[in-house]
């Protein structure tokens, strides 16, 4: 039952990568049953959340967001002294290449305050919900299948649940978002919207990952999967016969200005499938609950 690796283990909540990989932990919960399962019921947790903030005034779902715009940094900073302290005491460098925020993911700490503190009608406010509807939503879903953190720590410890309620908090934001009603993507707009904040941020992580590299000499880094997308195919086979005439940059662009808006444009159309769909069966749902039996339109 490697699964329930951290309860029938004697892995501490606390152990970093270094103790746990002594004790014999190899990335067994990385998309196990366990994983899964609670990834599993954390989505319909957000999901009913989400239905239940439709009953309340829209400021108390904003102060909502506005308490995560200031804890996720807090978090961040704590896990990042963490696991650089880690680091250090056991011989390492600091790790350049995968700690620092300026993953997609890390748009949340950047683009939540717009979303939480903005004015009704501002642009950015509007941009940054359009990107946690789209983008955001499905990097963070894709990390409740694909727990990246698991393969170093148990689900069931800091650095596991780290990971977690941090792809949870993406989540949910970006569900409560549209379930609310608050923003809902419509129309192609919102995909020009929606590259905005990916567009800003790409802008600064793109040359940040050649800098890195050149600075650090930890080989390369793929902040926002600019590099090689995380060693997806065959996007990352084109990358590497880049990188064999120095043309790596180009690949970065090919991510950022075609990848990106494609992703984009097809997670628009989804959620608009789905929105309309959702509203086609609560009509029709009503309707039938309305419509009057015959005895009744007798009498």
């Amino acid at each position: 039952m490697k699964f329930l690796s951290v309860l029938l283990s004697n892995y501490g909540f606390f152990d970093d990568p270094y103790t746990l990989a002594g004790k014999g932990y190899h990335g067994e919960d990385k998309m196990s049953w366990l994983q899964f399962l609670v990834m599993g019921i954390i989505f319909v947790l957000i999901v009913v959340i989400s239905i239940l903030l439709r009953r309340v005034k829209r400021e108390k779902v904003f102060l909502i967001y506005k308490i995560l715009a200031i804890f996720m940094p807090i978090n961040e900073i704590v896990k990042i002294t963490y696991s650089s302290y880690f680091d250090i005491i056991n011989g390492e460098p600091f790790n350049w290449g995968g700690i620092l925020p300026l993953y997609t993911c890390s748009m949340l700490m950047y683009f939540l305050p717009f979303v939480a503190w903005g004015k009704e009608n501002s642009k950015m406010k509007k941009y940054s919900m359009a990107f946690f509807t789209t983008i955001g939503l499905v990097a963070g879903l894709s990390n409740f299948v694909y727990l990246s953190a698991a393969s170093q720590y148990p689900v069931f410890t800091y650095g596991g649940m780290y990971s977690v309620i941090y792809h949870a908090v993406i989540v949910f934001v970006g569900m409560s978002l549209m379930i609310t009603g608050i923003y809902m993507p419509k129309d192609y707009k919102s995909i020009n919207q929606a590259m905005i904040p990916i567009l800003i941020f790409g802008a600064l992580v793109l040359p940040l990952n050649f800098i890195i590299k050149a600075a650090s000499g930890q080989g390369w880094t793929d902040y926002m999967m600019l590099m090689d997308t995380n060693g997806f195919p065959p996007f990352a086979d084109w990358s590497d016969w880049l990188a064999q005439y120095n043309l790596r940059f180009l690949f970065s662009f090919f991510v950022l200005l075609v990848l990106y808006p494609i992703a984009t444009a097809l997670i628009t159309y989804i959620d608009i499938g789905v929105g309309w769909l959702v509203k086609f069966f609560i009509k029709l749902f009503t309707k039938k609950k309305e419509t009057p039996t015959e005895e009744t339109a007798s009498n």
